[in-house]
């Protein structure tokens, strides 16, 4: 006869505990006295214990999701806070169903549902973001049937529908011109703005260190905000856009060179920082870059720009692919697609 007893609350000494059998008998403490807390937060572990021992041959896609999240991106991925809307994005449809539920025209009508705002949050997604999310359903369903633990919880692969793709976004054309290039420049490099209500202050303006290291490294928006003093090696003169520790996504973060016209503007900003971040803090700047191209006259100003001007002008100057790519931290077959045409010597050799 079994003497495993289900898990159960029981006061001890005043407070509260739960017993339960794991193996052995074992005690949680759910610190506290209150009774209605103390069954408050028994319920929120026993939800949790039942999924943790669960396992499911046909599982809900919402705990595909949680599995994914928890095993495979948890603590291992630089942009893993985006994850958080992106998978409630997806429950919204596909989370109270069994995986294989669903089908391949379900892919369609989560893009129809997205784009028309009726997701978790009721925001109207972009054909792009619509495609990432799908993506990321993919690579969660992958998992599912090659990585999860305990093993047991691995479905088949003819479980899974074929997840149809929105398809990519057109190429973003506007570039910055030589004389646009060095405007933003002149203008950012002595950059003070001070808003209303705030203290004055004589620091360089956030949104100029980032135009500047925008211009100078080519690198993506989210990477600069998040940019930490640390990463900054200025006697190495480099700057690793990668934060120890921390896995490469397909966005890559590439260690980038220190330019001869950043090096002073970075010594300046550290001599002046107030905290480990060097654009201060992680908080967009789309709007302040709008509004330096309204007061400079540059049409079609956003962060993306700097990155596209770049890689243009780079290749245009005879720069070889496989350096960009590796400057840019995007593969050489994307740089080559986007920007081989714009080489001096672009099918040179084929006419007279």
């Amino acid at each position: 006869m079994s003497n495993k007893k289900p898990p159960r609350l029981v006061q001890y000494k005043g407070k509260y505990y739960i017993f339960y059998y794991d193996k052995r008998t074992q005690r949680k403490s759910l610190r506290t006295e209150d009774l209605q807390t103390a069954e408050a937060r028994f319920s929120g572990w026993l939800e949790q214990h039942h999924k943790e021992i669960k396992v499911e041959a046909d599982p809900l896609v919402s705990d595909c999701l949680d599995y994914w999240y928890e095993q495979n991106v948890k603590d291992k991925f630089l942009s893993e806070d985006r994850y958080h809307s992106l998978i409630n994005n997806l429950k919204f449809y596909f989370g109270n169903k069994r995986v294989s539920e669903i089908t391949r025209n379900d892919s369609e009508e989560y893009k129809k549902i997205r784009m028309a705002g009726h997701g978790y949050y009721g925001n109207v997604a972009k054909g792009a973001t619509v495609r990432t999310e799908l993506q990321r359903l993919r690579a969660c369903f992958n998992f599912m049937i090659n990585q999860v633990e305990p093993r047991e919880r691995r479905i088949t692969r003819d479980m899974v529908a074929y997840i149809d793709m929105p398809p990519p976004s057109a190429p973003r054309d506007r570039v910055l011109s030589k004389e646009e290039l060095e405007t933003l420049w002149d203008f950012c490099k002595d950059l003070v703005w001070n808003g209303m209500g705030r203290p004055t202050s004589n620091r360089l303006h956030k949104v100029a260190r980032f135009i500047i290291l925008a211009m100078e490294t080519a690198q993506r928006k989210t990477a600069i905000l998040e940019l930490k003093w640390s990463q900054v090696l200025l006697e190495q003169n480099l700057i690793m856009f990668l934060p120890h520790g921390k896995l490469q996504t397909i966005k890559r973060r590439p260690p980038v060179p220190i330019s001869t016209r950043l090096r002073p503007i970075l010594e300046h900003a550290y001599s002046e920082k107030i905290n480990d971040f060097v654009c201060d803090n992680t908080t967009d700047v789309h709007d302040q870059i709008k509004r330096v191209g309204i007061e400079l006259g540059i049409n079609g100003l956003s962060p993306h720009v700097f990155r596209h001007s770049w890689a243009t002008h780079a290749v245009m100057a005879g720069k070889p692919i496989e350096k960009v790519a590796a400057f840019m931290g995007d593969t050489v077959e994307i740089v080559r697609k986007n920007y081989a045409h714009l080489a001096p010597d672009y099918l040179s050799d084929v006419v007279d």
